[in-house]
């Protein structure tokens, strides 16, 4: 099979770095500094992962032409524009497009974009990160990615991806409820980041001092998603307390990072669109309308 991942970033560079050491056809779309590293040494991967490719990479779509399957891996606001560049040169009658942003509403967006059809929602489990561009540090995880069409039918593009993913060390299991999986993701990541950032302190301290706080958040966000669909169990917060309590204590998210850096983050697509998902479902959420108002004011004072 033939893929192509637009965004060489830690995502993009693992799972895509992984599927080509293992032999899978992979092209990567990456521009500015980091198409320039690749191209001069090649995309390295260092950390629990140790490799080195030579990979096809461009910054023009049509230099690789229709694919099987196309891994989006930038930045959800990133989304829209890389779709409209991008995938009028990748795309085939059969092409899957895998979203891999934390959150849900990257595929409603690439839904609009280019058809529900194409459009395969993925959650990735696997601790990366940029070291420079060109270069990610795989920090370990269950390098899962976790796959299925917008209505949980079968599709022989996606059972040819898990077979991939299984020939290149990666968990890929079958999934039957994508947007269960989907949210369950966002139930954990999004109030983790909203916390994390309002508050300006790591992991540990949240279930810590600030454990009542990320509980309720971690409750709103549950209860949108039930809403939403969602079969989350009746214990499912205390359950992701002690999942979280097993990560490391001095941790952050990415959401977390890159809105107290004053970089522009995925504040959109993760806290600031809990109110409005709840809004879409009849579900109250007074704490993440706290957190999205500030969270909202410095997205935009960093993205001015």
């Amino acid at each position: 099979m033939r893929v192509a991942v637009i965004g060489a970033g830690a995502i993009g560079a693992f799972y895509g770095g992984v599927l080509a050491d293992a032999g899978v056809d992979v092209s990567f779309i990456a521009r500015g500094t980091t198409l320039q590293a690749i191209k001069e040494h090649g995309l390295r991967i260092v950390g629990d992962t140790e490799v080195t490719l030579d990979v096809p990479v461009t910054d023009n779509a049509a230099d690789i032409g229709p694919v099987d399957v196309v891994l989006m891996c930038t930045k959800t606001f990133q989304v829209a524009d890389a779709a409209r560049a991008y995938l009028p040169a990748l795309l085939g009658p059969d092409t899957l497009v895998v979203t891999t942003q934390n959150g849900v509403m990257t595929p409603r967006v690439l839904s609009d974009i280019i058809g529900a059809e194409y459009v395969a929602p993925g959650v990735c489990r696997e601790w990366v990160k940029i070291i420079e561009p060109g270069l990610i540090m795989d920090l370990g995880g269950p390098r899962m990615l976790e796959v299925s069409t917008m209505d949980d039918s079968p599709n022989p593009i996606i059972d040819q991806l898990r077979t991939a993913c299984e020939k290149a060390g990666l968990v890929s299991p079958v999934i039957d409820d994508i947007t269960t999986t989907l949210w369950v993701k966002m139930c954990s990541v999004v109030p983790q980041g909203a916390c994390g950032a309002v508050l300006d302190v790591p992991l540990g301290d949240l279930l810590g001092t600030y454990r009542d706080i990320l509980a309720r958040c971690i409750d709103e966000t549950a209860q949108v998603a039930r809403g939403h669909g969602a079969a989350l169990p009746n214990d499912f917060v205390e359950k992701n307390l002690e999942f979280l309590a097993g990560q490391d204590p001095a941790s952050t998210t990415s959401f977390q990072r890159d809105i107290l850096a004053g970089r522009a983050s995925e504040y959109a697509a993760q806290v600031g669109a809990v109110p409005g998902l709840g809004r879409e479902v009849g579900v109250d959420t007074p704490i993440n309308d706290v957190m999205s108002a500030v969270l909202g004011r410095w997205e935009a004072k960093n993205r001015a």
